[in-house]
């Protein structure tokens, strides 16, 4: 109880400082005032259009390969990243955690040197216990770690990119003995992420530069957990959203309810929060396979939909390879193919050049 104590007194702290901005400075100085602070708080972001077609942001996913194969090769992810990079993509993000900076380094110069962004979304080993490491990171190591990690890395990033600093937070809890013990302090730890990552890009001289507010969670605490106040600071939701889809195998679903579940939703975060909406993840099918075609229908079906929402900026497909949504086939990492579903992918990404390959 008394470590615990300890623990909630310093997010405590975090709390009123981080709300105050320059998040980890006031880790590093803690006699910094909070009306001092408060003035040099940063949730300025780069220009990012919305209702504009096709999306600003057309991302595919390489989490699965990029955090959880061991030794990916160059070779291979040039490979990867030269195939992604024929669908229409403005963006390619990978979940390399940011331990491994020799990865992320393989990956980031491959993306970079065909032209394109670079959208890292993980988290550090010691957040979630990746990797064998025990989960004990706490939210002030993460910021001040993080915000170490880019102004010792300038070369990982230009400009357009987008780094999220902490994909998806939730994940580590919220709770007696979690890692937030409220959900005020996961608030908090969301906007700290953008005040630090800006203040960090802005010593590399990447100021306004880097997207730093592209924030993933879930559907449910978009919808139950953010606040007036944290969403005009963040000025953007991002949410990974997958509904409809089912664990249980043999069991498929409606496609046309799965579409409609997902619009509907998406439609409500926006009526609700009147920001613009940029679909993290989404890809079909996720738990178990399904037939080409099928994929390339249910891909048509709910991206003719999000055609249609002014809202949506961009949406980051999940994932091109190592999962029953995979756009692209492959055995065992060799004999890389496209699926159906990225010939209609690319129709939406790169309407104008969206041929047969």
């Amino acid at each position: 109880m008394i470590e615990q104590f300890k623990k909630s007194v310093l997010i405590y702290t975090l709390i009123i400082l981080a709300l105050g901005g320059a998040a980890y400075e006031t880790i590093a100085n803690m006699r910094q005032t909070t009306e001092s602070s408060k003035s040099m708080a940063d949730y300025s972001q780069p220009p990012l259009s919305q209702g504009v077609y096709p999306w600003s942001v057309r991302s595919i996913d390489t989490q699965v390969i990029s955090k959880h194969w061991p030794n990916v090769t160059r070779a291979s992810i040039i490979e990867q990243v030269g195939l992604v990079s024929k669908l229409g993509v403005n963006y390619i993000a990978i979940g390399t955690p940011y331990d491994k900076i020799d990865e992320m380094r393989m990956w980031s110069e491959e993306i970079h040197k065909l032209g394109l962004h670079v959208w890292y979304r993980s988290h550090w080993d010691e957040w979630e216990g990746d990797d064998g490491k025990p989960a004990t990171m706490t939210p002030e190591d993460y910021l001040y770690r993080t915000s170490q990690f880019i102004q010792n890395n300038p070369d990982l990033f230009q400009s357009g990119d987008s780094l999220t600093v902490a994909v998806e937070p939730e994940q580590v809890g919220v709770g007696l003995g979690k890692r937030f013990l409220t959900w005020d302090q996961y608030r908090t730890f969301m906007l700290a992420q953008v005040i630090v990552a800006n203040e960090s890009f802005d010593k590399i001289g990447l100021k306004g530069k880097v997207y730093t507010n592209w924030l993933s969670v879930n559907g449910w605490v978009v919808e139950n957990q953010y606040t007036p106040e944290l969403v005009d600071k963040l000025g953007l939701i991002v949410v990974d959203h997958f509904v409809g889809q089912s664990k249980t195998i043999g069991e498929f679903n409606d496609p046309q309810d799965l579409v409609r579940q997902t619009m509907h939703d998406l439609d409500t975060y926006h009526a609700r929060w009147n920001v613009p909406i940029l679909l993290g993840e989404w890809g079909y099918q996720i738990f178990q396979p399904v037939t080409d075609e099928n994929q390339a229908n249910v891909i048509d079906l709910l991206l003719s939909q999000l055609r249609t929402r002014n809202y949506l900026v961009g949406m980051n497909y999940w994932v091109h390879m190592g999962n029953t949504a995979s756009i692209m086939g492959d055995e065992f990492g060799t004999n890389l193919k496209y699926r159906k579903g990225a010939t209609v992918l690319k129709s939406f990404y790169e309407p104008l050049h969206s041929g047969q390959f």
